[in-house]
């Protein structure tokens, strides 16, 4: 049977399995991934791979060598596990782990970020092998842990087990465009100090830590990042303030504040350079605040990536996705950071987005059109035949 005809015959079988993996919940922060890390390691075990298990039981991912292949190139492709929270239930038309169909739509918490990749990944890996096609070079599957939350623990924990690969590719949805790029982030801790006293207090007592972050918040507001303008990334960099948390009760003076900084970052810029441009606007605040105290610490980075547009990997999934969909196609760079951050800059590359259509994604009523599977798989099978041929 040929690749093609394979995943045509299986359709139902491939949508059955992606509502298996809707109808088992991998919420980050909420569930265990024992038991998807299990729906998905049986599902490859019934086609003949021996998938394994990578990490603890919070950071389970699963990996597959589904070949040897060390004779050619090595293509690696990866979707993660776990999925946002659903938020608020009452919210949603249908159950978010259904999976139900509806008018020519698949419902659920992730079923299009990302078990909707998982299953066509699986499925065209088979439809490739059980049609006779031998590959010269190696195909290897991963479905990682921690990519919700950014941490990205499940994807350290796979590469610690040394896997080589000549390109890789991430299944996020959306066949409008190929991420080729994304933005890099650094995360920053930023605690101001005070002293405490009574709010009542008669006399002009006590530090307000919140008041210092005040002018915190406002120099950062105003902080202008140097960059570099390239293409695929004239959007620039962004800077916010996310999380603050300060004072222990309402008639005491707060003596620490605490906010979260989350900085995308682009191509030029590095930690080294954004933390220089922040201290020194700090650096004001104490010159003219004799009472202030800062403490700046980053605790998460992961610079910028870009594929070329000549690569190989690129160039094969754009000319399939184009004949097989029929459309053009643009290549971007994604603004949020992603698993293909880590991947990319490990010299591998790396396609950040390319997957099933749909709609609602970290939201409520979350679905992909029923439609985009089948091309999206044929497109994948193609793409696998081509790079290891």
């Amino acid at each position: 049977m040929t690749p093609f005809k394979f995943i045509e015959s299986h359709k139902k079988n491939l949508i059955g399995f992606l509502q298996r993996l809707v109808q088992t919940p991998s919420q980050d922060g909420v569930d265990s991934l024992k038991l998807i890390s299990k729906v998905v390691s049986q599902e490859l075990k019934k086609f003949g791979f021996k998938p394994i298990l990578v990490g603890s039981k919070k950071t389970l991912s699963v990996l597959c060598f589904c070949n040897s292949g060390s004779k050619g190139k090595k293509l690696w492709l990866d979707a993660p596990l776990d999925t946002v929270a659903v938020g608020n239930k009452k919210k949603w038309k249908y159950s978010p782990f259904s999976g139900r169909i509806i008018s020519g739509k698949l419902y659920g918490r992730g079923s299009g970020d990302c078990k909707a990749a998982i299953a066509i990944f699986i499925y065209a890996a088979v439809a490739v092998f059980q049609s006779g096609n031998k590959p010269k070079g190696q195909l290897i599957l991963t479905f990682d842990s921690g990519e919700q939350n950014g941490d990205f623990s499940g994807m350290r924990n796979i590469l610690k087990k040394g896997i080589k690969a000549d390109a890789c590719i991430i299944g996020y949805p959306d066949t409008e465009e190929i991420a080729i790029g994304s933005r890099g982030f650094l995360r920053l801790n930023i605690t101001t100090f005070g002293k405490s006293a009574h709010t009542g207090a008669r006399y002009n007592v006590g530090v307000n830590a919140i008041s210092k972050m005040v002018k915190v918040a406002q120099v950062l507001g105003k902080l202008k990042m140097k960059y570099k303008k390239i293409l695929l990334f004239e959007f620039g960099p962004r800077l916010t303030i996310s999380q603050i948390k300060g004072g222990q009760a309402i008639n005491i003076m707060p003596d620490e504040c605490n906010i979260k900084v989350d900085i995308r970052l682009v191509p030029s810029q590095t930690k080294k350079i954004v933390l220089k441009e922040i201290k020194h606007l700090i650096e004001g605040i104490e010159k003219s605040d004799p009472e202030f105290q800062v403490k700046i610490k980053p605790y998460l980075y992961e610079s910028a990536f870009q594929t070329s547009e000549k690569s190989k990997i690129v160039r094969i999934l754009k000319k399939n996705a184009e004949k097989i969909l029929n459309k053009k196609i643009k290549l971007i760079a994604s603004g949020p950071s992603n698993i293909g951050n880590i991947i990319g800059n490990k010299g591998i590359d790396t396609i950040a987005g390319f997957g099933v259509d749909g709609g609602n994604f970290h939201s409520e009523n979350e679905f992909i059109f029923i439609d985009s599977i089948i091309p999206v798989a044929k497109i994948y099978t193609k793409t696998i035949l081509d790079f290891l041929s």
